[in-house]
């Protein structure tokens, strides 16, 4: 089993979108996937279908079992561990990054034997708790726009979290907007100055807003228009690196 966030501390940037994406690919590729929410706007979790589960606060702050959290999505083979505002608090259950390491450790080592691929939305925030769930899993992804605010947080993370092995950190480019001559600038001269990141980018399109109204991953509504096609390529660029048994 794999385990990969999908963080950034600056929000806007198509995290949920890219995580609800690719839980989706991975699950038509026939590998049991889990989407573990822990954005409190619970974005991830309505766009596969959940209106309504347990309030997760509980899972950090009990030995329930994790499993009574987990409900299935619309997607075949793909289960959601749904978000919901009580984790707001998340950073005030657990005491620091050592206890919020171990807890994901454990729950992680508890869900290897039904999944395959555990992909974690984040919420955009640089906390100690955060950095203890960063540090749990084998891989984090991050989307980064090119656009000033975003390249600011990008080498803000990048700073703080220089315990992140090479093979762990997987930033991408994504929000590509071609009518703007700063994002077109900065893909082709400054980029060069982030050999970490992939060269497979997500442009901006309208289709996300047409994703949260199907309430279903683009890849699986409309796998034909160019975002479903931009995330199809970046799946086929993560696969080899999650080293998926």
């Amino acid at each position: 089993m794999r385990a990969m966030a999908v963080y950034q501390l600056k929000g806007g940037v198509g995290k949920t979108t890219t995580a609800v994406n690719l839980a989706a690919l991975a699950a038509r590729d026939k590998i049991p996937t889990l989407l573990w929410d822990l954005d409190p706007q619970g974005a991830a979790s309505w766009i596969l279908g959940i209106d309504k589960g347990h309030k997760q606060d509980g899972l950090w702050s009990s030995d329930e079992p994790i499993s009574r959290y987990i409900q299935p999505s619309t997607v075949p083979r793909l289960d959601v561990l749904s978000a919901d505002s009580s984790l707001r608090k998340f950073h005030q259950s657990l005491s620091g990054k050592k206890e919020a390491r171990q807890r994901m450790a454990e729950a992680l080592g508890r869900l290897a034997e039904d999944y395959g691929l555990i992909i974690i939305d984040c919420p955009p925030m640089i906390t100690p708790q955060m950095e203890g769930v960063l540090r749990a899993v084998d891989r984090i992804l991050i989307p980064v726009e090119p656009s000033v605010l975003s390249i600011r947080a990008y080498d803000q993370i990048k700073s703080q979290f220089d315990w992140a092995k090479k093979s762990q950190w997987l930033p991408f480019v994504t929000m590509i907007d071609r009518r703007k001559p700063a994002h077109l600038r900065w893909v082709n001269t400054e980029l060069q100055n982030y050999p970490e990141v992939l060269r497979t980018f997500v442009a901006f399109s309208a289709s996300a807003e047409r994703m949260l109204e199907l309430r279903s991953p683009i890849v699986e509504q409309q796998p034909a228009v160019p975002l479903a096609r931009n995330y199809q390529a970046l799946w086929k660029a993560l696969k080899p690196k999650l080293n998926l048994r």
